[in-house]
């Protein structure tokens, strides 16, 4: 089975109305009723052919939002881990929780605290110490979205092209004179009178290494999930960058990695983030994020390697699709609006 193959999540069946025709005299039509929706059991050995790395994520998730009167939550919140409904996931008891609504402004970012080690600066920052998951194929999780909600959001990787110099990384927050966009790099048109910036003419631009100030690209998938409980892998290769002047590599970042098809340097990653979609109410339950590679593979093939009867890059989203909203991470940078609920781009959902 390829790992790249985009095998859909097992769906809850749809039964169908019986419906009876009654000939006859006086004849009449009608349908039998009775609940249309079966639950679907949870395929817990969906996870069973893979190995995963022994240094999980914590579900540690704090999420900052912007201030819309009606949004939750507001500020810097920090998400929980709730008890599983019933007999729990495979006998998994409890998971992490991220509930947010109605953000219509630059939305929400939601980033896993301790995902990288930290120490603190005698200024008080955190200076941090990359991950290093080259050994492994991709990101895994298992997750479900219940009821009425947005099932779609946007996964978010930084590695240490895309980590600011004084958080452990090397790229660098500009802080120029604009008109009025505050503490971006822009390109705009002077009045030859008076040598200011013309109202209206000021273009926000990035340099090739900058980062912070909402100027960041960082390595996004769009994920959408389903109601019901799934395990999901995201292979590297589709993790990717916008098209902007700070994509990897250009002349001033010049290290990439070794997975054909993503420039995601795997052995230095420092954050990881879930962009949920602006205005709408997101729930999402997430359990077991690791990294995976498929047994038997060892760590020499990895990701250091194309999977074998992979379609590289067939899946990976195009370099200048929608990649999370413009919100300020906890720890990492902040990207453009989030992919918009319900987007056609899956993540690799195990087959059964």
């Amino acid at each position: 089975m390829s790992l790249n193959s985009r095998s859909r999540a097992q769906l809850p069946r749809l039964a169908r109305p019986a419906c009876v025709l009654l000939l006859g005299l006086g004849g009449a039509v009608g349908c039998s009723a009775y609940p249309t929706l079966k639950d679907e059991p949870i395929n817990c050995s969906a996870d069973s052919d893979y190995e995963f790395d022994p240094n999980t994520v914590s579900p540690d998730v704090v999420c900052d939002g912007d201030s819309t009167p009606d949004a939750f939550p507001t500020g810097h919140y920090s998400q929980n881990v709730e008890p599983i409904e019933g007999n729990g996931r495979c006998e998994n008891t409890q998971s992490l929780v991220i509930r947010v609504s109605h953000h219509n402004d630059w939305g929400i970012n939601c980033s896993f605290n301790s995902f990288a080690d930290h120490t603190t600066n005698p200024d008080g920052s955190w200076w941090y110490f990359p991950r290093d998951e080259s050994a492994w194929e991709g990101l895994s999780f298992w997750a479900r979205a219940p009821g009425n909600t947005s099932k779609g959001f946007t996964l978010a990787l930084d590695d240490a092209n895309t980590t600011v110099n004084t958080k452990g990384g090397k790229c660098k927050a500009y802080n120029a004179a604009d008109g009025g966009l505050g503490g971006s790099t822009i390109n705009a048109a002077l009045d030859p009178a008076t040598g200011q910036v013309i109202s209206g003419s000021a273009i926000a631009s990035r340099q090739p290494d900058e980062c912070e100030n909402n100027k960041g690209n960082s390595y996004t998938d769009v994920v959408t999930v389903t109601s019901e409980w799934v395990f999901y892998t995201i292979p590297w290769v589709q993790f990717a960058q916008q098209a902007f002047p700070n994509r990897v590599p250009n002349s001033v970042l010049t290290e990439t990695g070794n997975v054909p098809g993503t420039a995601l340097l795997t052995n230095k990653l420092f954050f990881l983030s879930i962009r949920p979609p602006k205005e709408a109410p997101f729930e999402l339950w997430m359990d077991k994020v690791s990294f995976y590679r498929k047994k038997g593979h060892g760590p020499d093939a990895g990701s250091n390697a194309p999977v074998p009867g992979a379609d590289a890059g067939s899946d990976a989203p195009a370099a200048g699709a929608d990649a999370g909203s413009d919100a300020p991470a906890a720890g990492a940078d902040a990207e453009p609006d989030a992919a918009e609920a319900g987007a056609d781009a899956e993540p690799d959902a195990a087959e059964d």
